[in-house]
C-alpha cells in the first residue's frame, strides 16, 4: 500500500509539472498589494535609471543585501529594484517584513506580493510569507499584482521538495513617475523552475500582455528560471522587448562561495526592456560581511537612459 501511495504521488508530481495553465481563485486574498513610501520628496536623476534585480533567496542575509543595494544606490541615486523571494515575518530571517526594512534603510517606495505563505515558520503568531517587490526611489502607481499560471502546484505538492506552502508564483508590476515627467513600467518575475520553457514562456506572456496597456518604456526584470535561448525570450521579442542581457554570458544561479569568492553555475536572472537606450549591464558576486553567500542567485542590473 504504501508504495502505491508512493507512486501515485510521484506521477501526480509529474503531471503538476507539466503545467495545468490553472490560475486558482482561491488565492485571491495573496494578490493585495502592500504599499510604503519612505523616499524624499526629491532624489537625483540625470536621465538615467539603474535597474537592479535579485532573488534575496528570502532575505536570511537582508542586512548584507541592503549594504551592497545602497553602494549601487550611492552611485546612481535613480536605482529601482526589483526583488524576489523576500521573506514577511518568518523565523528563519529574524521575523522582520524584508522587503519594508529594505525600503525603510534606503529611504525608498516599495510595493509587496504574497509568493507562497510558509508552513514552516517557527513563529506561531506570524504569516511567515515570502513574496516578490519592487523599491524605488520615484513614486509608484497603476500597481499591478499577476497570479502566475499554475504549472506547478506548490499548495498540493510543495511538501514533496521540503517546502510545505500555500500560493503560487506572482509579478509584481508598477509605473514609476520620473522627475522629468517622463514614466517607467517596470514589473518583478519569479517563473516556475518546474515545468518546461513554454510553460514560462506562457508565464511571461501575461505579464507581457499586461504591459501592452501602458505605451511608455517597461522592465521585465527578475528570476526567470530559463536558461539562454529559452522560449521566453521569443515571446519577449515578438511584443517588442530587448534581451538587456543577450550576449551576457556570466552566470547568476545555483551561486556558493568557492575559495573564498560567489560563483555561480547556471544564468537564469535576466531583464528584458522595451523603449529604453541600454548603456551597461552587469553581474555582480558580492559577498557577505562574513564572506559568506548572500544568496543563491547573484544580482543582475543595468543602466538605461
Amino acid at each position: 500500500m504504501m508504495k502505491k501511495t508512493m507512486m501515485t504521488a510521484l506521477a501526480a508530481l509529474v503531471l503538476a509539472g507539466c503545467g495545468t495553465y490553472r490560475v486558482n481563485p482561491k488565492l485571491e486574498p495573496l494578490n493585495r498589494p502592500v504599499v510604503a513610501n519612505y523616499a524624499p520628496a526629491q532624489t537625483s536623476y540625470d536621465g538615467r535609471v539603474q535597474v537592479v534585480a535579485w532573488n534575496l533567496e528570502r532575505g536570511i542575509f537582508w542586512k548584507d543585501q541592503a549594504k551592497y543595494l545602497a553602494e549601487k544606490q550611492a552611485a546612481i541615486p535613480a536605482t529601482i529594484m526589483l526583488l524576489g523571494e523576500t521573506d514577511r515575518m518568518h523565523s528563519r530571517s529574524g521575523d522582520v517584513f524584508v522587503a519594508d526594512g529594505l525600503a525603510k534603510q534606503l529611504k525608498m517606495n516599495m510595493v509587496f506580493a504574497t509568493e507562497f505563505i510558509e508552513y514552516n515558520d517557527r513563529t506561531k503568531d506570524t504569516p511567515g510569507d515570502h513574496g516578490n517587490c519592487i523599491l524605488s526611489p520615484f513614486p509608484l502607481s497603476d500597481l499591478t499584482v499577476l497570479r502566475q499560471q499554475d504549472l506547478f502546484s506548490w499548495s498540493a505538492w510543495g511538501w514533496t521538495m521540503g517546502q510545505s506552502r500555500k500560493g503560487d508564483r506572482v509579478v509584481v508590476g508598477a509605473t514609476v513617475l520620473l522627475p522629468d515627467g517622463k514614466k517607467l513600467r517596470v514589473y518583478v518575475v519569479h517563473f516556475e523552475n518546474y515545468a518546461a520553457s513554454s510553460g514560462r514562456a506562457g508565464q511571461m506572456q501575461q505579464v507581457l500582455d499586461d504591459a501592452k496597456k501602458y505605451d511608455f518604456p517597461a522592465v521585465i526584470g527578475g528570476d526567470y528560471n530559463e536558461l539562454p535561448g529559452g522560449l521566453v525570450f521569443k515571446a519577449a521579442k515578438d511584443a517588442g522587448f530587448e534581451n538587456t542581457f543577450a550576449g551576457n554570458k556570466q552566470p547568476t544561479g545555483s551561486c556558493m562561495i568557492v575559495k573564498g569568492k560567489l560563483e555561480c553555475a547556471v544564468k537564469i536572472d535576466w531583464m528584458v526592456s522595451r523603449g529604453l537606450k541600454i548603456e551597461d549591464k552587469q553581474v555582480d558576486y558580492p559577498t557577505g560581511s562574513a564572506g559568506n553567500s548572500m544568496s543563491d542567485h547573484a544580482p543582475v542590473r543595468a543602466i538605461f537612459r
